[in-house]
């Protein structure tokens, strides 16, 4: 990181930024926004959404800016550049901050000049009534609160993550994540994620065969249910095993159509609504799904 933009952090006053980026996330957003309310300010970032995604937004005293969408890495680094304060905290629409992870916060960055640049933060993921403790879907780490100017976002078309300039803590308490409405909110999201991850690896020059895709979706069946203990968060932890091999099977059966010519590829953009309608990562090893 160039000189300049390590040291741009220390001309931004102390305090938290929270960052938000949204696509017709009107029925989650409040809460999202109201678990947010520790931070000195919260900037959102929408993409055209056809609810009322954006005036909730401003109700809540948000700063709003609407852009299209040209991936995540882009549209987040868009959002967190326009943070004001020393610290940025990113989260997506269905997550929330509970209060003992906002006091940690607020007790890690008053402490003022930490050796910290990051902080990653575990992640809770709550789906078909119950919290998955297990399954490889906890803690689920990621870096989401970074000082202002170390750090930004890096990745693919569907891969996006938070790359510092420095040492990176760990906080104790999680993020809450509400990962899905439903099993054919899951599923969808499994078709779409599926076909994406497919084109990148075809472009790759990757290739697949119906064996192949049949061999990794068992392998991930079995990792989940007993490697990742799956069996212990009971019938939840069963649906995300089968759930969890359906997707690692339809990618590469996927990818074994691409190689065969029995599928075309589908432009980003035809894709970037059903990507930010489930914008939030899939928790697990594998982000989205």
């Amino acid at each position: 990181m160039s000189l300049p933009a390590a040291t741009e952090h220390l001309k931004k006053p102390r305090g938290i930024s929270a960052c938000v980026i949204t696509l017709n996330e009107a029925e989650r957003i409040g809460r999202c926004l109201q678990s947010l309310s520790f931070a000195d300010e919260i900037i959102v970032t929408d993409s055209g959404s056809r609810d009322e995604t954006v005036s909730l937004a401003r109700a809540f005293g948000a700063r709003v800016w609407v852009r299209n969408f040209d991936g995540y890495v882009n549209q987040k680094n868009f959002c967190i550049s326009k943070a004001r304060f020393q610290w940025i905290i990113v989260v997506d629409a269905d997550e929330i901050v509970p209060p003992e992870l906002a006091r940690e916060i607020q007790e890690s960055v008053a402490e003022g000049e930490t050796r910290y640049h990051a902080f990653r933060l575990p992640r809770m993921s709550h789906y078909l009534g119950r919290w998955i403790r297990y399954s490889g879907w906890y803690p689920d780490y990621n870096i989401r609160l970074f000082q202002n100017g170390l750090a930004r976002f890096q990745g693919g078309t569907v891969h996006e993550f938070v790359v510092p300039d420095g040492p990176v803590g760990t906080m104790q308490n999680h993020l809450e994540h509400y990962s899905y409405r439903d099993i054919s909110d899951h599923l969808a999201r499994i078709d779409t994620y599926s076909t994406l991850i497919a084109q990148d690896k075809f472009q790759k020059g990757r290739r697949s065969s119906i064996i192949w895709a049949m061999l990794k979706g068992l392998g991930k069946f079995c990792i989940t249910w007993f490697y990742r203990g799956g069996f212990l968060d009971g019938r939840a932890g069963l649906v995300i095993a089968v759930l969890g091999s359906y997707y690692n099977f339809l990618k590469y059966v996927k990818l074994w159509e691409l190689n065969r010519g029995l599928r075309s590829m589908r432009p980003f953009n035809s894709l970037s609504e059903e990507v930010l309608t489930s914008e939030s990562e899939i928790p697990c090893e594998e982000k989205r799904p």
